[in-house]
């Protein structure tokens, strides 16, 4: 569905606005494969993003060619005021190419409309009137699965002639971007958490929230640090507390709180493991490079699951604390024993 006749030059596109206005962390850093991907399509160009909220604005803080956001307010409809002056800032701008980039967003779509561009991307909604904005229009039947994938291929099915397979093999990631002294800031810090254990042993972080039907219960959390003490005496665990700085072990294992969303990338990334159920904290570790165990109960591993190698995800429903708890121990081991040695994980160590 791509329309030759409105074809981009890479070369000619210099302004690209991405519309999402989104607040969510987890939708947020969904984006950074798309910001990765016009880097390399239009290295050219500075790149706008609408937002949500103020999470944006860490999680681009490494994307050079991200040179603006405009983020609306939380609870747009107590902001009237902040709303209207931003869509009056954004309909004086003019783009060479504005994006939609999931598959059907009233306010994605919306936005779209309202802007000045020579250039529309988004996904066809199968209504003539309300498609007939796009210069070029995709067929999302076709798209992938994950949600890091759908606005990747949007952009190559958009300006690519055969976009599918190339996609369909490639391993599409989120990156966080973190720089090397960020990750030694983190790694120092999350071994502040842990004084007095041995720096040499496995940890294993374990961040046991998450929004609604996707929470496992608290009991079965402490279940699990149980069950990892009795299998792995030597491995080091710390809870990762979520935003309300509250802990949901009651203080069974040392617990962290940090607000600052890319110094918490980093301390989630030096961990040897992160055990979490779906969601924005999840994406983040998988963004910062940390390896994922994660957990789905009511969303899709498809649509959802972490992306980096050695990632996993995990269907938990009705699976025991213990059963967890000895794939975990089994996967450490074996990452201990990859490393050369034998993996004294089972035997009791401070």
């Amino acid at each position: 569905m791509r329309n030759p006749e409105t074809s981009t030059n890479p070369e000619a596109v210099r302004r690209i606005v991405v519309l999402r206005p989104n607040h969510r962390i987890g939708n947020t850093l969904l984006l950074t494969p798309l910001m990765q991907a016009l880097e390399t399509q239009f290295p050219e160009a500075q790149i706008e993003l609408v937002t949500a909220g103020g999470v944006a604005r860490a999680v681009f803080e490494r994307y050079p060619q991200v040179t603006a956001l405009h983020a609306f307010p939380g609870k747009s409809y107590r902001h009237p005021g902040k709303v209207l002056g931003m869509l009056l800032h954004l309909r004086g701008q003019s783009y060479d190419l504005a994006i939609d980039p999931t598959v059907r967003s009233r306010a994605g779509r919306f936005l779209l409309r309202f802007v000045r561009a020579r250039s529309r991307l988004g996904y066809a909604w199968g209504d003539p009137r309300k498609d007939k904005i796009l210069t070029h229009a995709v067929d999302p039947s076709a798209a992938p699965a994950h949600h890091a994938q759908i606005p990747v291929y949007l952009l190559r099915a958009g300006f690519l002639p055969t976009p599918g397979p190339a996609l369909a093999a490639e391993r599409v990631q989120m990156d966080l971007r973190l720089s090397e002294a960020e990750r030694r800031e983190g790694a120092l810090e999350l071994q502040a958490v842990l004084a007095g254990s041995d720096a040499q042993r496995p940890t294993l972080g374990l961040f046991a929230h998450a929004t609604g039907a996707k929470c496992l219960p608290a009991e079965w959390w402490r279940q699990l640090v149980s069950c990892l003490r009795a299998r792995t005496p030597a491995l080091r665990l710390v809870e990762f507390m979520p935003e309300d700085a509250r802990t949901r072990l009651d203080g069974i294992v040392p617990g962290t709180f940090t607000p600052q969303l890319r110094l918490l990338g980093a301390k989630l990334a030096a961990t040897s493991l992160v055990v979490i159920a779906d969601g924005g904290v999840m994406h983040l570790a998988d963004a910062s490079g940390a390896q994922v165990l994660a957990l789905f109960t009511t969303t899709s591993a498809l649509q959802y699951g972490p992306r980096r190698p050695g990632s996993e995800s995990l269907q938990a429903n009705g699976l025991s604390a213990d059963a967890v708890a000895a794939l975990i121990s089994a996967r450490l081991q074996a990452q201990e024993e990859s490393r050369g040695g034998q993996s004294n994980l089972t035997r009791s160590g401070a």
